[in-house]
């Protein structure tokens, strides 16, 4: 039986008169924003957020953070799975799991849910940077209109990347075949475009971010390919920079490297919010597996002043991924599909009023 999560009164009199950093109020004129047709959030979110320590982090209750979306919370399997829901949108966690389903599209968390004293709790950094910058952007600082995008072939020169030798595929040639492609369809659609390489030639990767800082970029997009040795495994996979203090999705355990920020995280909300409009487009599009929405601190990710991500656009080491690959209206199709993601974050941008 599905059971509704809650609230007690006493935790809503406490969540209605603390001062915490979820708690906001913007423009009551406009009280819905349809996006995408396929969800719609709250423009005037005002419930704060009491703040509960677990384990020596920051959380929030899954309830209460419903509330604070106009969402409903509810036990789809008592104390293991929940789910909070509204009219447009669906968001599904697990106790002890990594990442939620947004609409049937894989983001993965920092932490994962905590269960404590019988009741879901979400990191405060999993909610105020990843659900809630996509849920409600209208919450982020504005951001200047996109206009200008920077895009990095992977690899290069001697550093061919992942290599299909049966089908005489390598990484670096897909990686810059599908870049000149999508550098004309964004041309196209009034973007300024710039290649990190426009050649076969090695860029060491410290210097593609510092590439991308000179031209002012307001997008920084790496394209890459997969390879393993199971050959089986295949789909579409995402990154974006985690949030300090946070390990990759790779693994639970924090290293040396995640105990401090990056220039990139500056852009940490911007970074979900452009991350999953672009790797929900691509899966949608290209009708792939969804291997999720997830986070590495890749070099080329750590030192960007825009907003940025690294796309994995398939395993060259899947047998049928790398036939299609060979074909040229494949790939086609994957520029197209990165080029329709970018176009909806600079749509969803301009609804909501961002700086030209």
């Amino acid at each position: 039986m599905r059971k509704r999560l809650i609230l007690r009164k006493r935790t809503r009199k406490t969540a209605r008169n603390s001062g915490s950093s979820g708690d906001f109020s913007l423009s009551a004129s406009l009280m819905w924003l349809a996006l995408l047709g396929c969800w719609v959030f709250p423009w005037s979110l005002k419930a704060a957020l009491k703040t509960t320590t677990l384990d020596g982090v920051p959380h929030y209750d899954l309830a209460a953070v419903g509330v604070n979306l106009g969402m409903k919370a509810v036990w789809t399997k008592t104390q293991q799975k929940v789910e909070l829901r509204s009219k447009w949108t669906t968001l599904k966690f697990e106790v002890d799991t990594r990442y939620c389903e947004l609409n049937n599209r894989k983001i993965y968390m920092g932490r994962p849910l905590f269960l404590y004293k019988k009741r879901p709790y979400i990191t405060q950094k999993d909610y105020l940077l990843t659900i809630r910058p996509i849920l409600a952007p209208q919450t982020l600082e504005k951001k200047k209109i996109l206009r200008r995008i920077v895009l990095d072939a992977g690899h290069g020169g001697r550093d061919v990347g992942a290599q299909n030798t049966a089908r005489m595929l390598r990484e670096k040639d897909l990686a810059l075949d599908v870049a000149l492609r999508l550098q004309q369809k964004l041309q196209a659609d009034g973007f300024q475009v710039f290649l990190t390489r426009k050649s076969d030639r090695y860029i060491p990767l410290d210097q593609r971010a510092e590439f991308a800082n000179r031209m002012n970029a307001d997008l920084f997009i790496s394209i890459h390919f997969n390879s393993v040795d199971k050959p089986s495994v295949l789909g579409l996979e995402t990154y974006l920079l985690p949030q300090p203090w946070t390990p990759s999705s790779s693994r639970l355990r924090l290293q040396e490297m995640d105990k401090q920020s990056y220039p990139g995280n500056s852009n940490d909300g911007w970074n979900s919010l452009v991350g999953f409009f672009v790797h929900k487009t691509l899966v949608e599009k290209m009708v792939v597996v969804d291997r999720g929405l997830k986070r590495s601190r890749f070099k080329v990710l750590k030192n960007l002043q825009c907003p940025g991500m690294l796309v994995e656009l398939g395993f060259i080491s899947h047998p049928e991924t790398a036939r299609r690959l060979k074909i040229i209206q494949y790939r086609d199709q994957l520029a197209s599909a990165l080029a329709q993601g970018i176009l909806l974050y600079r749509k969803t941008q301009k609804r909501l009023g961002g700086r030209v």
